[in-house]
């Protein structure tokens, strides 16, 4: 960093993290076997399904997503006969790199033409307990839940995607938890990490899409939603939504269907600048360019300041 920081231009932002992704996870420390749940059966679970393609030999893996049940044992006995291991049914060390080291062959991670194959976070949860203090790569994955989810839900703040739970994490769990009626104690165990996923993978399900011809769009009501945020979400009215909707109050319930109106957009929406935002970043984040964001707040420079308030484009 010192070396591009002394050769580059004092106008270019040079931007590191720690957090790396696109390469295969290590062995967890202790064997998978049936009865074993979690997001590393998950792991274990695509690379083996994946291989299949190119062994089909190896039985295909019905059992549900993280759970490691009947098939997935007679999946991985089979791929243990296959190659030479002990055909005992159970993922230990040896087994559990035999198969990333074939998952990698297959898919040719590290060629160009890679098919880009890659498990991300999974829909299983870790099964670790979290707390201030804890640190690796379940804690950038909380880290990068409460990101996302931090976009959707008011109140709840960002924190720094650094691998270690720290205060600014701390605060951010304590506000979904409130959000979402957990106990509100700051520790990630098993109801936040499902909450988080929950509510992570359901901002993917109730984006709204546009009718044909009605420019109506539906939405489902999620916990923590008002008709007050909703209605700033989708740049609309309160009383806009009530009518279409024929709503009498404003009281919501989680899970009920709301139409939402064809939106009443302004030119811009305003926006705090958070740690690790960049003008690029919040450009392609809202499908915008660097000119029209600076144009709109007259800016002169590409240099922001966590906490500065910004007019981006619609």
């Amino acid at each position: 960093m010192q070396i591009l920081r002394s050769y580059y231009p004092k106008d270019i932002e040079i931007a590191q993290t720690n957090i790396i992704t696109g390469s295969l996870s290590s062995y967890p420390g202790t064997p998978l076997k049936t009865g074993s749940s979690g997001l590393n059966v998950q792991t274990i679970q695509t690379y083996l399904n994946r291989i299949r393609r190119n062994y089909p030999a190896i039985p295909a893996i019905t059992d549900q997503a993280g759970t490691f049940g009947a098939s997935t044992k007679s999946a991985v006995t089979k791929f243990q006969s296959i190659f030479g291991l002990t055909p005992d049914g159970i993922v230990g060390k040896a087994t559990w790199y035999k198969i990333s080291s074939l998952y990698t062959a297959v898919t040719r991670l590290a060629e160009l033409n890679s098919e880009g194959t890659a498990l991300g976070i999974g829909t299983v949860p870790p099964d670790s307990t979290l707390r201030q203090g804890s640190s690796g790569q379940d804690v950038i994955t909380l880290q990068y839940l409460l990101n996302v989810i931090s976009e959707y839900y008011p109140g709840i703040p960002s924190p720094s995607q650094d691998g270690i739970f720290g205060s600014g994490t701390r605060q951010s769990v304590i506000a979904f938890q409130q959000s979402m009626g957990l106990a509100a104690d700051g520790i990630v165990g098993s109801l936040t990490w499902k909450a988080l996923y929950d509510a992570y993978l359901g901002i993917g399900q109730n984006v709204p899409s546009p009718g044909p011809e009605t420019g109506i769009s539906s939405y489902v009501v999620r916990p923590g939603d008002s008709l007050w945020l909703i209605a700033q979400r989708f740049h609309t009215t309160v009383d806009a939504i009530k009518r279409l909707n024929g709503l009498t109050s404003d009281l919501l319930n989680i899970g009920q269907t709301l139409k939402i109106p064809a939106s009443q957009e302004a030119p811009y929406i305003v926006y705090k600048v958070r740690p690790g935002d960049t003008l690029w970043l919040l450009s392609k984040r809202y499908n915008t360019t660097v000119n029209a964001i600076k144009n709109l707040n007259g800016l002169t420079s590409d240099m922001l300041s966590i906490g500065q308030t910004l007019k981006i484009p619609t």
